[in-house]
């Protein structure tokens, strides 16, 4: 069975699958080398071989912006909100078992 490459669904596929490993791979970078270190601590030479100096500090930037960590620390505030409620939750049906 053959595939045409050209065809849109296929490209589409493609291009999700690219992107989705893209940004898996940018959260991972930011979590070893972003997350938690202090800002005089941050380098500014990549720490990737796959990486350039130059993209690496535009990634640098990108997370330091803060319209970016507004949106995470919001989420994290989110987050921890959920699983608050859901601990109580679960520890209250255990109560009235």
């Amino acid at each position: 069975m053959a595939i045409n490459t050209n065809d849109k669904p296929i490209e589409d596929a493609c291009t999700d699958m690219l992107r989705s490993g893209v940004r898996q791979r940018r959260y991972r970078l930011k979590k070893k080398y972003f997350n938690g270190v202090s800002a005089n601590e941050i380098r500014t030479t990549s720490l990737v071989e796959c990486m350039t100096d130059e993209q690496w500090r535009e990634l640098v930037a990108k997370w330091s912006d803060p319209k970016n960590m507004v949106w995470v620390y919001s989420f994290s505030v989110s987050f921890q909100w959920i699983l608050s409620f859901l601990t109580y939750d679960l520890i209250s049906h255990v109560i009235l078992l």
